[in-house]
């Protein structure tokens, strides 16, 4: 993952590029946490570059916002990548974040989460009783 940080009047914009996982979700919330000492931040966290997200990746967000709330800031997310609108929809936490310019329409979206993605077919089974050491 790399983080890097730009400055637009009042708005810290952090763009995440890469994978979010249990090895760096830290630094994600370490950076907002140094944001936060600012008077009344403003932060933006732009996810359309991201591949991968993992359950350490939304505890660092939800950690982020809020420590950005306690300080009469506030936390969004800008352009989140298709998967991790879809991991997130799943965590149930999409409600708990302020959002911006997904990648998903609202639409899409019922009840806070992210519809299935469609089933394969599943290959057709063995009957019972069958082995395969039996067929020569």
């Amino acid at each position: 993952m790399s983080l890097s940080l730009s400055h637009d009047g009042a708005v810290s914009r952090i763009r995440v590029v890469g994978e979010i996982d249990m090895s760096n979700a830290h630094l994600l919330t370490e950076l907002v946490e140094f944001l936060c000492r600012t008077p009344t931040p403003l932060v933006v966290v732009d996810l359309a570059a991201v591949r991968f997200f993992g359950a350490h990746a939304v505890s660092a967000l939800l950690a982020a916002g809020h420590l950005v709330a306690e300080v009469g800031g506030r936390l969004t997310l800008r352009d989140p990548s298709p998967f991790v609108l879809r991991v997130l929809g799943v965590a149930g936490v999409l409600g708990h974040l302020n959002l911006h310019g997904t990648a998903t329409p609202n639409a899409a979206r019922v009840g806070g989460v992210v519809p299935p993605l469609p089933r394969r077919a599943a290959p057709p089974r063995q009957p019972l009783g069958t082995s395969v050491a039996a067929h020569p």
